[in-house]
């Protein structure tokens, strides 16, 4: 009966298979019992000889069940002994190991028994692998629907394979519509460019591209940003997010940081005009008195009469400087009351010629104005005063003597466009890029070396702007410059139905 058994595990077993090292093979009867196996089916399942192996089946149900003829019938026979079936076996030690079985033949023995030749594949490494794939994208797929996020997977040359849609996922295109279309079919030429590049970098490097771009949903412009990584052989993810309340709190953060440093620089402006441009002056009219107070018995006429004038002009100097300060100071702090009005720009003009007049005579500078009589704006009248006398005075301060300062005015649509000119020193381009600069401190003596804080030009711009109009200059070094200005017209039949009111 031995050699009759050795006989059948032995007899049309195939070398190549009684020495495989990569598939183990094994001979079953069509009761369920194994009558042969090779090396690697015994090393498979823990054993060192087929001998110990079939001691374990005759002693363990749970491994016999390894064997069980009901699942070969249930399984083989209905597969047509051509397709494999992955079963889950337990090892000498009862651990489980999972293998993908072949029915390799069917065999009859000379007494009439059949005998089935299987090939079993240890996949137990493959499965363990799987699961883990499966419950890492079960939980990467439940996040995903948790995110207003849209996954795409997509071929190397840009076609959409597959996609993953967060619930919340307003992307403006349904994800359903795209897959087996190309980016060029969705996107914008000019960012499907782009995605295709990021796509082909992706791939050759492996390494994770991000690209920013906007695009239009609803007919409202939103940001998106697309993550790109290459994923397997011949695929690429992409996740792509709607980070428009990112790109807007981005905005606003700039903005606030824009302010900010505004804040700073004006409270550094301020504390500079108060270490130096009202200190320096007064300083000197202390040492204008200090020697009228202590000398003026020794000093002729002439000298006295010196002294008395400088000490007038820097007092009218400080006395302008701190009108400035004090109305920048408000204007900066939101306390400066603002009513326009409709105002005759004319009559502002002319108080200016008149308040300047003797500061022009000094140097013997002409003041034209050449405003119509009936130049009427929507103004703030205090703020156009203020606005008038800071250029005038600045053009005053950097003409020569025996020069000239003229006022003019155009209408532009519903502007007018006030311009005040000069043919004094002029200025270069760095200087006129500075000139309304908060924080570049740009200020420079005058023809006559009169003193400045260079506040009058930025004050002069804020009131302007605060009217919603704007302020530029025109000017070369040497020849003279010219200031324009735009404040909101109003006509002349206008004002008079608003006084009447």
């Amino acid at each position: 009966m031995q050699t009759t058994e050795k006989l059948l595990r032995e007899e049309n077993i195939s070398s190549s298979f009684h020495a495989s090292p990569h598939f183990a093979f094994y001979r079953i009867s069509s009761s369920g019992v194994p009558v042969y196996t090779n090396q690697t089916f015994l090393r498979m399942l823990g054993f060192n000889s087929f001998e110990e192996m079939m001691e374990a089946f005759n002693k363990e149900e749970s491994f016999r069940e390894n064997f069980s003829a009901h699942k070969y019938q249930e399984h083989f026979f209905k597969i047509n002994n051509t397709e494999g079936v992955e079963s889950k076996w337990r090892n000498k030690n009862g651990r489980a190991v999972y293998v993908n079985e072949y029915v390799q033949k069917g065999y009859e023995s000379i007494d009439g028994s059949v005998y089935y030749d299987c090939i079993a594949e240890d996949v137990t490494e493959k499965k363990i692998v799987d699961e883990l794939i499966s419950d890492v994208i079960g939980r990467d797929y439940a996040i995903i629907k948790a995110l207003p996020d849209v996954l795409f997977i997509l071929s190397e040359d840009g076609k959409f394979t597959d996609f993953k849609a967060g619930n919340n996922s307003e992307f403006p295109i349904s994800p359903s519509y795209i897959i087996g279309k190309k980016i060029w079919d969705i996107f914008p030429h000019s960012i499907a460019e782009q995605l295709q590049q990021m796509i082909k970098e992706s791939y050759t490097s492996g390494v994770l591209k991000t690209y920013d771009f906007k695009m239009l949903n609803r007919e409202a412009e939103k940001h998106y940003e697309a993550r790109i990584v290459k994923s397997h052989k011949n695929e690429v993810l992409m996740l792509l997010r709607d980070v428009t309340n990112q790109k807007q709190n981005e905005i606003q953060i700039l903005k606030i940081a824009e302010d900010l440093k505004q804040i700073n620089d004006t409270k550094d402006k301020f504390v500079s005009i108060i270490a130096h441009d009202v200190r320096t002056p007064i300083i000197a009219l202390i040492g204008y008195a200090e020697i009228l107070a202590d000398d003026i018995d020794d000093l002729q006429k002439s000298e006295i009469k010196e002294f008395a004038s400088s000490i007038v002009e820097i007092s009218k100097q400080t006395i302008g400087l701190l009108t400035n300060l004090l109305e920048w100071s408000r204007l900066q702090t939101g306390r400066i009351e603002f009513h326009p009005a409709p105002v005759n720009a004319y009559s502002i003009s002319e108080n200016t010629m008149s308040l300047l007049t003797s500061n022009a005579e000094q140097k013997n500078i002409s003041l034209i104005n050449n405003l119509e009589k009936e130049t009427f704006v929507f103004a703030d009248e205090n703020m156009m005063q203020s606005i008038f006398n800071n250029l005038v005075t600045n053009a005053i301060k950097f003409t020569n003597r025996n020069g000239q300062i003229t006022l003019s005015s155009s209408r532009f649509n519903d502007m007018v466009r006030f311009a005040v000119k000069d043919n004094g020193v002029g200025m270069n381009d760095k200087q006129k890029s500075m000139l309304f600069e908060i924080n570049k401190s740009f200020t420079t003596p005058g023809t006559t070396n009169e003193k400045g804080s260079g506040l009058g030009m930025i004050l002069c711009k804020d009131f302007i702007e605060k009217h919603g109009g704007e302020i530029w200059v025109e000017s070369n070094s040497g020849k003279g410059s010219e200031f324009f200005f735009t404040i909101p017209a109003i006509s002349k039949q206008n004002t008079i139905v608003s006084h009447k009111v």
